[in-house]
């Protein structure tokens, strides 16, 4: 009876709208009522899951970010990725995707690649000729690349919420994922460009190419700082975080002194708002996970799957994350599903990282697909389309990258050779 009003209460909250924080909460203190348990293990528990040192990256994160946006550090990543393919077809769509890329890099959040890219690039793609629905699709499906492409704010909330999974070899099991979807998504621009006529800018000369490489160089060294720091064992996940944040300071107020006094406070504001949400998020999904781990729901999950092939199990994981993730954002399934699946997985033999990296792309694609994609509720605004025309321009998107998923999916060892040469 107490798991059953447990998984209704769920369900009836996200039927009627219920952020899905709060629903997690609600339905837990259901549970914790029907069961008789007192009420002070959800404030233990939510504090449990919120008090991580590692949840300090997120602010520095979002900090790095709109020092990168309000600075006009962006822009220079920009012109340096339309030097290198502004003489291809689709160029200002691959130019998108790479620099999509490059701000996964350093931010890990595929809404602030949506939001702060997509005000520059689908205005341009627009101004070049291109359909303001497929500008929206490349924008939306290349920002996907953010939380995939280390340092990512999902991968540290998954650690996190599932344990015995290390952080820095995740975000390097996730490097050659990520340049595969930028690959498949930059051959999908230019075949598609080629098609309809969509113009190139013509080839840039070697000097030009160095005057871009030279002025984006301080803002490329960015991610070498924070992935080489962190690889290297310099300094961990939090402190390379707050280096982020001090280096793209430095540029942002006393190089290109774009970034004032006045402009802090909204940048504070900016990060506390998308840190608490994590928070709270990681708090009551740690919660809910008491509470299926009190009913022993993986003692009974655990006894049928664990004679399935581990091809069978990961098809059917997939399957699942990515009807779910049609409907729930992210973080939420994280800190749901996460601790359900991955434990299933371990005693199948499933590599930790390997099931980790399957399940946070699982997710990520559902940030871009119908009916509750954010990504394309970000986009198609400023292209100024429905939503239902920019889905239907991703289409092509998201089936290369989604072929990229079921590639790391079942071939293991193309994601885990990286970790492994690292010890990992």
């Amino acid at each position: 009876m107490e798991l059953t009003v447990l998984v209704v209460c769920f369900l009836v909250m996200m039927v009627i709208g219920v952020p899905i924080a709060y629903n997690l909460i609600i339905s837990s203190f259901a549970y914790m009522m029907v069961s008789d348990f007192p009420l002070v293990i959800i404030a233990q528990k939510m504090y449990g899951g919120m008090n991580s040192f590692s949840f300090l990256a997120v602010p520095f994160f979002v900090i790095t970010g709109q020092l990168m946006l309000k600075g006009r550090l962006l822009e220079l990543l920009i012109d340096f990725v339309n030097a290198m393919f502004g003489r291809f077809n689709g160029a200002i769509a691959m130019v998108t995707i790479g620099a999509s890329l490059l701000m996964g890099s350093i931010v890990g959040l595929a809404v602030a690649a949506a939001a702060s890219l997509g005000v520059f690039l689908i205005p341009m793609m627009k101004k070049e000729g291109y359909s303001p629905a497929f500008s929206a699709a490349v924008m939306s499906s290349a920002s996907l690349l953010g939380p995939i492409m280390p340092p990512s704010v999902l991968m540290i909330l998954y650690c996190l919420a599932v344990g015995r999974t290390s952080i820095a070899g995740l975000f390097m099991a996730a490097i050659v994922p990520a340049l595969l979807i930028s690959g498949a998504q930059i051959f999908v621009a230019n075949r598609v460009a080629k098609r309809r006529g969509y113009v190139a800018h013509g080839k840039v000369d070697t000097r030009e190419k160095i005057r871009a490489t030279k002025a984006a160089f301080p803002v490329l060294m960015l991610p070498v700082i924070i992935l080489g720091g962190i690889f290297s064992g310099v300094f961990t996940i939090t402190e390379a975080s707050a280096v982020a944040v001090l280096y793209s300071g430095i540029l942002a107020v006393f190089v290109n002194k774009t970034v004032k006094l006045k402009d802090i406070p909204d940048i504070f504001i900016d990060a506390a708002s998308t840190t608490g949400l994590v928070l709270l998020l990681a708090g009551a999904g740690s919660v809910m996970a008491w509470a299926i781990a009190n009913e022993q729901i993986l003692n009974h999950i655990i006894g049928p799957l664990s004679t399935l092939p581990w091809w069978v199990f990961l098809l059917l994981v997939n399957i699942l994350l990515l009807v779910v993730g049609c409907f729930m954002d992210d973080y939420a399934s994280i800190v749901i599903l996460a601790p359900i699946i991955a434990p299933v997985a371990w005693e199948l033999g499933i590599d930790p990282l390997h099931i980790a990296l399957v399940i946070c792309v699982n997710l990520v694609v559902g940030l871009a697909t119908p009916p509750f994609g954010i990504t394309l509720f970000i986009t198609s605004p400023i292209a100024g389309v429905k939503i239902e025309e920019t889905v239907h321009e991703a289409i092509p998107f998201l089936v290369v990258t989604i072929g990229v998923l079921l590639l790391v999916t079942f071939f293991p060892q193309v994601v885990l050779f990286l970790p492994r040469l690292a010890g990992y």
